[in-house]
């Protein structure tokens, strides 16, 4: 997995931020980047349509215990899509 891809994604999630002020209280956070990981990884696995956004979905809901705002995931999956060359 290239470093590149990661910070892509990684920075898409930080500019969205689905933690809000919770991601203060996180230690481990490092700027979404293993959360990144996951998703990147999760991405390679899933088929079918929407598998950015499912990716996203299922990583974070996982990791954090949250639920997640349709639109903000919404745009975060064409984002990262975009930045990693796939298809949603």
């Amino acid at each position: 997995m290239q470093e590149e891809m990661i910070k892509r994604v990684a920075g898409v999630l930080e500019a969205w931020n689905p933690l809000g002020e919770a991601a203060n209280t996180i230690d481990a956070l490092d700027g979404y980047r293993y959360e990144a990981i996951d998703i990147i990884s999760t991405i390679g696995i899933l088929s079918g349509p929407f598998k950015v956004e499912k990716s996203i979905e299922q990583v974070l809901t996982q990791a954090f215990d949250i639920v997640l705002d349709r639109e903000g995931l919404a745009k975060a999956a064409k984002d990262i899509s975009s930045a990693l060359g796939v298809s949603n």
